[in-house]
């Protein structure tokens, strides 16, 4: 009897063959692929990695038109250029499939995971997926891995690969076909060829990005004033409060001003009181990417990417989760017993250890997949983690640490400050007992103002009460950990793709800021387009009622086939009044695009919302990190002739000028980060292009030369 395990990644493979092996494995190769074989139980094992996906949907015959909908699996290294090397791992698992009587999938337990499985078996190895078992595991450890092996799942979970099938074909038929439909429209409206993309959950998030950029835009700040008292205590000063936080009118400011400084003033109440702060419940993959961001400024991408490596590494649990409680089965004193051997954490691990019992604080969500995160109780090798690691893992053990610890409690003290009946409150608060703060207090900031001490009825020596006057601010704009939450509470997206949906708005060129994200012109007009036109493409509520088809899928109360069907019907529709405007659309999207051109052409093997696009376009490009975004065309290239085109960086989100034939011509130029571009026709320093900044009502030319002196007196 020989057994195939088929990992998801090479050192998940290997993970697993060291956990299981009485002994060490039998490390062998086919090709350049590494599998492993050793006995367990009277059973020859061989445990062999996939490589991620191994198989994509590509059109069945190639064209470029839309729509189209005739598609097929086949290997990614047909229908995506560069993953050449899957070829050898789908030639290892055909070769070790026809060695083995029983299969067992041992990919990661989620809907990508299982559709991996399901594809390599039937694919590669030419096996009905009903005939492979399932090894079901949150965490990397020896233990974990040796309980799910005894404890195998008699079938793939088929409701989970059923919805992940059905979400690579929904991406892939709105992708695909709203991409080559934009395309097609600045074509015809230009007879020029310039990439651009949209998709099922790409446009929503945009239209909803572009909705705060509207806000700002249209936002009419409005005066007001505020009133401050300034006393003296023991010496030193405090500031008191109107009991009003906004007075809207002048006249009225003025007057209270004038009232209280009459006095006398005194204190009229003193409030103290404590309040219970619980500690935070336990990190599922959203949370965790909000906290990475606002303690490191990791991108929400980033953050996954990290608790990804430390899953592989048996250092935490598996990332992609959506739930906020703990395993119940978890053995959360040796998971303490072995966090104590680190420095940092042995006073905080061994305090919780003298407790008779450990209960940690739990959260509402959950998830039927997988546990909320948390460190196993491996631990990192000295120098094995970088730094990013090493602080991601800081943040998961202390927030697991955190949950077992007493609340933390907060005094909040309030002075309610008298002068001719007018009420002025001095705040102030302090931390009295610091319970789980001891350990996650780093990542948690409260102020601590302490107040002398107030006595009712007591004189306030007051040194001065002013108005001040203020505007009311427009919405903030969103930060890239905002979105992400933004996302979640719209229901769009999954907790595994909504960082690379943000990703992807970076290098179409539609968004830029790494803190703060801005709408470029671009992406504010793809918005307004289909808004007007096509107004189902940018549809929350459609796409969210297809995200809850597919979770209905998942728990078997729809069927696949039925759910990609009525997608695909809604798309036809959308798609029939998209070519009736094309036009329409086209020239709407010409007044921020310009008629700039990328050098190739849609292959038709965009899957949109895995950011999945064609090789060799302007697009993938920027996936690449080597060139982004489309946009408004400032002249020609003194080196080629080719159009010289506003880019902006993938990583960074800014913006730069790069010439449209690319990578044969590697002519760029910088940019300022800030205000409005406009051409204005004029070259300067051999042909480098003079632009015009508009920003806060003043405008200036500049040449995109930073050699040029005027570059330097802009001070960029």
């Amino acid at each position: 009897m020989v057994t195939l395990i088929i990992a998801e990644k090479p050192n998940v493979a290997r993970k697993i063959a060291y956990a299981l092996a009485e002994g060490k494995p039998v490390r062998k190769t086919i090709g350049k692929v590494s599998y492993y074989e050793f006995t367990r139980d009277g059973k020859r094992i061989i445990v062999a990695p996939a490589v991620g996906h191994l198989f994509s949907l590509a059109p069945k015959t190639k064209t470029y038109g839309y729509p189209v909908f005739d598609i097929e699996w086949v290997p990614v290294y047909v229908a995506e250029k560069g993953k050449g090397y899957a070829k050898d791992y789908i030639k290892a698992l055909a070769t070790l499939a026809k060695r083995a009587d029983e299969f067992v999938v041992a990919c990661d337990y989620d809907t990508e995971g299982e559709v991996i499985g399901y594809t390599a078996l039937k694919y590669a190895c030419g096996v009905d997926p009903t005939r492979a078992k399932r090894m079901k595991f949150s965490a990397l450890t020896k233990k974990d891995l040796l309980k799910a092996w005894y404890n195998l799942e008699p079938t793939i979970n088929f409701g989970m690969a059923d919805a992940g099938i059905a979400r690579h074909v929904l991406d892939w038929y709105w992708g695909v076909n709203l991409s080559r439909a934009l395309t097609s429209a600045i074509k015809r409206a230009s007879g020029k060829w310039q990439v651009l993309s949209t998709g099922r959950v790409q446009g929503p998030t945009l239209k909803f990005l572009v909705e705060r950029e509207r806000e700002i835009a249209n936002f009419q700040p409005k005066p007001y004033w505020v009133i401050k008292m300034t006393l003296e205590k023991n010496s030193k000063s405090y500031t008191a409060t109107y009991e009003r936080d906004k007075i809207w009118d002048e006249e009225e400011a003025k007057r209270i001003v004038q009232e209280a400084k009459k006095g006398p003033a005194f204190v009229e109440r003193v409030e103290v009181k404590q309040q219970k702060r619980n500690p935070p419940v336990p990190f599922d993959l959203g949370t965790l990417q909000r906290e990475a961001y606002s303690a490191f400024g990791y991108s929400p991408k980033k953050t996954l990417e990290i608790a990804q490596k430390l899953y592989e590494r048996a250092l935490c649990s598996y990332p992609r989760t959506s739930s906020q409680k703990l395993p119940k089965n978890l053995n959360f004193r040796s998971i303490l017993q072995n966090l104590a051997k680190l420095p940092e954490y042995k006073p905080f691990a061994h305090e919780l250890l003298g407790k008779d019992k450990l209960r940690p604080v739990e959260g509402k969500k959950e998830d039927p997949a997988h546990p909320a995160i948390y460190p196993t109780g491996e631990l990192p090798k000295a120098g094995e983690l970088t730094r990013d690691e090493a602080n991601l893992y800081d943040l998961i053990v202390r927030r697991f640490l955190a949950l077992f610890m007493e609340p933390a409690v907060r005094e909040i003290a309030r002075v309610i400050i008298n002068s001719n009946n007018h009420r002025f409150i001095l705040s102030g608060a302090r931390t009295v007992k610091e319970g789980w703060l001891k350990v996650y207090g780093k990542y948690v900031k409260f102020d601590e103002v302490i107040l002398p001490a107030f006595k009712e009825g007591e004189q306030v020596r007051v040194l001065q009460i002013k108005r001040e006057k203020k505007k009311t601010k427009p919405p903030a704009r969103y930060s890239p950990a905002a979105v992400i939450k933004k996302m979640e509470d719209l229901g769009i997206g999954t907790k595994a793709t909504r960082a690379q949906i943000l990703e992807t708005l970076y290098s179409r060129g539609y968004i830029e800021g790494k803190k703060k994200i801005k709408v470029t012109p671009l992406g504010m007009r793809v918005v307004e387009a289909l808004e007007k036109n096509v107004p189902d493409i940018v549809s929350v509520e459609l796409t969210r009622a297809f995200e809850e088809k597919m979770e209905e899928i998942m728990a078997g109360k729809a069927k696949k086939d039925e759910v990609i069907e009525e997608s695909r019907g809604q798309l036809i529709k959308i798609l029939k009044v998209f070519k009736e405007k094309e036009l329409d659309i086209g020239k709407m999207l010409l007044e921020t695009t310009g008629t700039g051109v990328t050098t190739s052409k849609d292959s038709a093997k965009v899957s949109e919302d895995s950011a999945k696009v064609p090789k060799g376009t302007a697009s993938s490009k920027a996936q690449e990190g080597r060139k982004t975004g489309k946009g408004l065309v400032l002249g020609k290239c003194p080196k080629c002739g080719g159009d010289l085109v506003v880019r902006y960086n993938r990583k960074t989100g800014k913006r730069f000028v790069g010439c449209s034939n690319w990578p044969k011509c590697d002519v760029t130029y910088p940019l300022l980060q800030r205000g409005e571009i406009i051409p204005t026709d004029k070259t300067c320093c051999n042909g480098a292009p003079v632009v015009k900044i508009r920003e806060k009502g003043r405008e200036y030319e500049i040449c995109v030369d930073m050699n040029c002196k005027e570059w330097k007196k802009k001070g960029n």
